[in-house]
């Protein structure tokens, strides 16, 4: 009571303010318009615009103050950081609050992982909500650490920093009424349940949405997302380090359907992070593509806050969270200060959270150049084209050259060879097969990031490269390796998961900007980023082929399919 009669004393100017932001030019977003007035701060919270005085005083003259912005869809693990490392980047791009799913993690460590995703955020200044992973593994015929089922998740839902069920991306046991899937969303009642839905349309998206699904980030053409709009959901647009869907899906957004857009970075690497920005960086592309600067600032911030509940923020007025950003220039989104919890994050001294325990998350033989050998006896094969900045790929058919019935080429340009290895429990599951258009020669590329089961999935032109560089992996407890001509040229170990690790930021982002240089000097295009590209190629619940560790997935039959065509 104390506190709450301090802050209506403050509000009525009985008491100083602790800051006040003066003469500001602000968003408001309930009238949409720009507004002038002195923000006063008690604590954490705004109290009111009015001619208030403060203890701290900022002269906002030349500035425009926004709500802070909320990635309303992200893995953190994408960053290759830990949380408490990616909340200091995050807060950097004014980005003040994320929307978590944890389930990178949880598919190499189960229950473990999302404990220390939720341990390891506890103390950052970020404000780090999670959704629980509805789908570890992404389907039931993948290969991952652990399964999570509805049990495992009950422990978490109760957890204040827990908003829901995080996207749900087999679509096919929601229509089929699977049992466990129906439970885990019915665990999640009266909370927020994420979609992930590409290409689902008609009574197919009628049935899933019944299921109290409300979020889709998977849109990749203007009918789409539209379509989902007209029938109740929110459309969250992407722009990540591979799939960069925002200038299409922005075509989508009218004065009249505005709201119900938000933005997400989803899976983005480090270096564009910090290059580049988060949701900052898609406030100034969709502005740069003509939306009225009012109504992108409030999809970055107030529609995200409306969308997953969080009533007290996203907006600058009484009551609401002193989450801001002020800008020097509002179509430009230039930065110079943002303010977290009516604090300057610059004078905020960080705590760091508890240590983690890691091991080795590679349980898996190592392989010989002999693993791949493709051995086949007709003449066409199932091929995985790739598409420039998009996560969905295209099924192609190509010709093969054999050698006394071992492939040793295909007829046509580009085309590389890629192959996926279960890596958790040893089981000795692989599987081979082929992707064109990246652009690599002479060159092989091994990671442990595979989406979602995290396999070592393995690209490259010579048998002998893509063995050493798996082997490369195995030694290092996980990561990234580049291998050429026998030798291993660069790597980067990620020993927690296989897809983390506790460096500073700035090492591991100088670290993959080396690591994609050498990519790009062995003839990766300009339009992939070799390492979130490779990552996807291995996820089945997005169109059209993917490979996984059981072999090619055919995401419109919603089957494995063999690589040889027999006609």
């Amino acid at each position: 009571m104390r506190e709450l009669t301090k802050k209506i004393k403050t509000a009525l100017k009985e008491e100083k303010c602790d800051l006040v932001l003066k003469n500001a030019t602000f968003l408001n977003v309930f009238t949409q318009k720009l507004e002038t007035g002195h923000i006063g701060i008690y604590k954490d919270s705004i109290i009111g615009i009015g001619d208030y005085e403060g203890e701290v005083e900022i002269d906002c003259s030349n500035n425009y103050v926004v709500p802070g912005f909320i990635d309303a869809h992200v893995h953190i693990e994408s960053s290759m950081v830990i949380p408490e490392k990616y909340s200091t980047i995050a807060l950097k791009n004014g980005v003040t609050t994320v929307i978590a799913d944890p389930h990178e993690i949880a598919n190499v460590q189960g229950v473990k992982g999302i404990e220390f995703m939720l341990e390891n955020s506890r103390n950052t200044l970020l404000d780090i909500f999670y959704m629980l992973p509805s789908c570890v593994p992404a389907t039931p015929f993948e290969d991952n650490g652990y399964t999570l089922e509805h049990k495992e998740l009950k422990s978490f839902i109760n957890n204040p920093r827990i908003l829901g069920l995080g996207e749900v991306m087999d679509v096919s046991a929601v229509l089929s009424r699977n049992e466990e899937m129906l439970e885990k969303i019915l665990l999640a009642k009266g909370k927020n349940i994420d979609g992930h839905c590409p290409n689902v349309n008609g009574i197919s998206l009628n049935g899933y949405l019944c299921a109290g699904i409300t979020t889709d980030h998977e849109c990749s053409t203007v009918e789409d997302a539209l379509e989902k709009v007209k029938n109740g959901m929110y459309v969250i647009i992407r722009e990540g380090s591979a799939a960069k869907n925002l200038t299409t899906i922005i075509k989508a957004v009218n004065n009249e359907n505005y709201n119900r857009f938000l933005f997400c970075t989803d899976d983005r690497h480090l270096e564009d992070l910090m290059e580049e920005g988060s949701v900052n960086n898609c406030v100034r592309l969709a502005i740069r593509e003509g939306v009225d600067p009012i109504k992108a600032f409030t999809m970055a911030s107030f529609n995200a806050a409306q969308c997953y509940g969080l009533k007290n923020l996203g907006a600058i007025a009484p009551g609401y969270k002193a989450d801001l950003v002020l800008l020097e220039n509002l179509k430009r989104v230039n930065i110079t200060k943002v303010i977290k919890n009516g604090k300057d994050i610059d004078s905020v001294k960080y705590k760091k959270s508890s240590s983690f325990k890691v091991k080795n998350s590679i349980d898996m033989d190592f392989v010989s150049e002999e693993n791949f050998n493709v051995s086949l006896e007709g003449k066409k094969i199932n091929v995985i084209k790739c598409k420039p900045q998009s996560l969905e790929t295209k099924k192609v058919v190509r010709e093969i050259k054999s050698n006394d019935g071992v492939i040793s080429g295909l007829k046509g340009k580009d085309i590389l060879k890629l192959g996926v290895f279960e890596r958790h429990k040893k089981t000795g599951k692989y599987s081979l097969g082929f992707v064109e258009g990246l652009g690599l020669r002479n060159c092989s590329i091994a990671q442990s990031i595979a989406h979602d089961s995290h396999n070592i999935i393995v690209l490259g032109d010579n048998d002998k490269d893509m063995s050493i560089a798996v082997n490369s992996l195995i030694t290092m407890g996980g990561g990234i390796a580049l291998v050429s001509e026998e030798k291993l040229i660069a790597h980067l170990s990620l020993p927690i998961g296989g897809i983390m690790t506790f460096q500073d930021p700035k090492i591991v982002s100088e670290s993959v900007k080396r690591l994609n240089r050498i990519a790009r000097s062995f003839g990766i295009k300009p339009e992939f980023d070799p390492f979130t590209t490779l990552s996807f190629l291995a996820l089945p619940v997005i169109p059209e082929l993917k490979l996984t560790a059981r072999g090619l997935f055919d995401y419109s039959k919603f089957q494995f399919i063999d690589l040889e065509i027999n006609s």
